[in-house]
């Protein structure tokens, strides 16, 4: 990956000692190593998130083809069609019914004619009675 030899690794380890020392080398190669791992979890992650999101556009390309193979969207746009016409015979059906239930506002036979009883206002009440609530008895009190 960075073509490092072994000689190389040699001269930086020995670096390293002369300018840290031989009590913080082993702490500070443990904190390499795991910034090392950090970094390579990062780069595995960012890589496999790409690699999902790659398979999930080459997925989806394949699906919307195979609708388009199968004429699903011919399908889908004459359920369309059907749905429309069927709405308009339906409000042209409900305007017809309301049509024909709504009474003639002329009518000769009911121009003047009284209600029907049944049809008529109900009578007030004759006298009302205010009715006063019944004394409560009090709550005794126990020493």
């Amino acid at each position: 990956m960075f073509d490092i030899g072994f000689f190389e690794l040699v001269v930086v380890a020995v670096v390293a000692l002369l300018v840290l020392g031989p009590e913080r080398l082993p702490h500070a190669v443990r904190m390499a190593g795991a910034f090392m791992g950090k970094a390579r979890r990062m780069m595995m992650n960012v890589r496999d998130e790409f690699e999902r999101e790659v398979q999930l556009s080459e997925m989806q390309q394949r699906i919307k083809e195979q609708l388009e193979k199968a004429g699903l969207e011919d399908a889908r746009k004459a359920l369309e069609d059907t749905k429309k016409s069927i709405e308009e015979t339906h409000s042209i059906l409900a305007q017809d019914v309301a049509a024909r239930s709504a009474p003639p506002a002329d009518d000769p036979d009911t121009r003047h004619s009284e209600p029907s009883p049944e049809n008529a206002a109900p009578a007030a009440p004759a006298e009302t009675f205010a009715i006063e609530p019944e004394p409560q008895p009090e709550p005794s009190k126990r020493p």
